[in-house]
């Protein structure tokens, strides 16, 4: 439980103030596939002066969404019916979560294997209950993390007719300025930091619509990447349209 918490907490911290995010991608011929959102959070550790994860022994584990959600079955009853179905969005992710607060290392990867690329649409839907699951508002707050339990970024990705779309897209703009322009006294913190994209097709790529894309040797996985502030003043620049050849 205690790991748990402690999970709660960085990783609100983590969606609000993140370092480096590689998203990883392998897409098979039928549209089925994997996806991972890995978090390397080391440099918010580093940031913290040890305070996140003082108390929290050395960790390198894997959480399995679906247990945790039948463990924690009783408090996610008490939560409204939105939250719960945000939360059982959740229940076919893994996270695998690494911490050693004395090697100033934090690192969290998020994964799913899918049968059609639409369900990785939900990889970070429900992330900011986890907090009211666990009870550990006062302790997000008490560790100085800027918390948001209003996520405004929505992400969805589409395979069809040979043409692959994540299409990242903001709910309430007005509300998403709010919070981007809240971040901008961490842009010298965070101004060597990224957002990679990593995707691998099933077959070579024919064209995208990023320019500064780069591709492997055999033409079938692209590598595109952005300023971390770039993309929280404005997420539609990791949008991405491939088309493969036939």
């Amino acid at each position: 439980m205690k790991i748990l918490k402690f999970l709660a907490v960085v990783a609100l911290g983590l969606f609000a103030t993140s370092c480096n995010f590689t998203e990883t991608m392998t897409l098979n011929e039928d549209g089925s596939g994997k996806l991972s959102v890995f978090f390397d959070g080391s440099e918010l550790l580093a940031m913290g002066g040890g305070a996140i994860g003082q108390d929290t022994t050395s960790i390198d584990s894997i959480l399995n969404f679906k247990d945790f959600i039948e463990e924690n079955r009783d408090s996610i009853s008490t939560l409204s019916a939105d939250e719960q179905a945000k939360i059982m969005k959740l229940e076919r992710f893994k996270m695998h979560v690494v911490m050693n607060s004395q090697e100033q290392i934090m690192t969290f990867d998020m994964y799913t294997d899918f049968n059609d690329v639409s369900e990785a649409n939900d990889i970070l839907e429900g992330f900011e209950q986890l907090d009211g699951i666990m009870g550990s508002n006062a302790s997000a707050q008490d560790s100085g993390l800027p918390v948001s339990n209003d996520q405004q970024v929505k992400v969805k990705y589409s395979f069809k007719n040979n043409v692959f779309i994540r299409d990242a897209y903001v709910l309430d703009k007005e509300k998403y300025k709010i919070q981007a322009d809240s971040m901008q006294s961490m842009a010298l913190f965070f101004g060597t930091s990224k957002y990679k994209l990593k995707y691998t097709f099933p077959r070579k790529i024919k064209e995208t619509n990023r320019e500064e894309a780069t591709y492997s040797a055999d033409g079938k996985t692209l590598y595109y990447e952005v300023n971390f502030m770039d993309y929280l003043s404005d997420p539609n620049i990791i949008d991405i349209e491939v088309e493969l050849e036939n």
